[in-house]
């Protein structure tokens, strides 16, 4: 009789698992709650965060989501916030000729020696992978890349994606070193985002996360391209900044993390925080 006892309570406790291993892990209402926080702030009109929101949207397959709010000021946004207007309508138009449209008016731009927001529309069509379409184009590139010009490591970025090289990846290496800490800001997350980084660099990253301070603007940065144990450390700290940096990446990386979510939904945390947050239970749960 106590085996048989013993068994139907093994049976129960295996079936409790196996129900709690089925259910999604987010709620409806969480669910809810974290698309609520992406849709509304990607509706602030001129601020960074609408963007950001905007690319989790796109992200987890939600770009509809998001055409609305961005066509509507696609033709009146004023620099240097109409390129990321336009960089999330280069992701979220469909067809590709719709996408391609809002490239060129990126590319316009960084043509365009008057332009305020050049550095902007740099770093956008990096992000967007976009090829060096003309002369004048690769021209600007190779002259803003120039390790005194502010643009410096998103042109590296750009000539690397064009062809890759050991020449890209050393110009990338010395900003590490730079006095600016904005352009060690700017060389940490460039090879953040860099597939296939040969050991060599990743030993001088290491370093020169050592030699980061870690109240630095930079240090975050420079340790994401330390890879995902720095990331994972990241994750520890207690500045909001570093841990939506964290959160973000790891995410994009499809890497499992430890870090209580839902405990930074609330609006007394960060916006950015609590999108990172938003869009990483999201991913989750796809």
């Amino acid at each position: 009789m106590f085996y048989f006892l013993m068994c139907f309570v093994s049976l129960v406790a295996l079936s409790t698992i196996h129900v709690r291993a089925a259910e999604d892990p987010l709620t409806s209402d969480t669910a809810a709650r974290c698309e609520q926080i992406l849709i509304e702030s990607s509706k602030a009109s001129g601020e960074w965060t609408s963007v950001h929101a905007a690319e989790y949207l796109i992200r987890l397959g939600m770009a509809e989501k998001t055409l609305d709010t961005f066509r509507a000021q696609a033709d009146n946004a004023s620099p240097p916030f109409r390129i990321g207007v336009w960089r999330v309508l280069a992701q979220a138009e469909t067809p590709a000729e719709r996408r391609e449209k809002y490239i060129e008016r990126i590319r316009d731009v960084l043509l365009d020696e008057q332009a305020i927001d050049r550095l902007h529309a740099l770093e956008s069509l990096a992000k967007l992978e976009a090829p060096i379409e003309y002369r004048s184009e690769l021209a600007i590139v190779q002259e803003m890349s120039n390790p005194k010009d502010a643009g410096c490591s998103f042109a590296l970025w750009r000539l690397h994606q064009q062809r890759p090289s050991v020449q890209q990846l050393d110009g990338l290496v010395k900003q590490l070193s730079s006095e600016d800490s904005i352009a060690r800001l700017r060389a940490g997350f460039v090879l953040s985002q860099l597939d296939n980084v040969p050991d060599k660099v990743q030993t001088i990253v290491q370093t020169a996360m050592t030699d980061e301070p870690v109240d630095s603007v930079a240090y975050p940065y420079v340790a994401s391209a330390g890879g995902s144990t720095s990331l994972h450390k990241l994750l520890k700290s207690k500045n909001p900044s570093d841990q939506t940096l964290a959160i973000r990446e790891l995410t994009l990386r499809s890497e499992a993390f430890d870090f209580p979510l839902g405990d930074v939904l609330g609006e007394t945390h960060p916006l950015s925080l609590r999108q990172a947050a938003a869009f990483a239970l999201l991913k989750r749960s796809q």
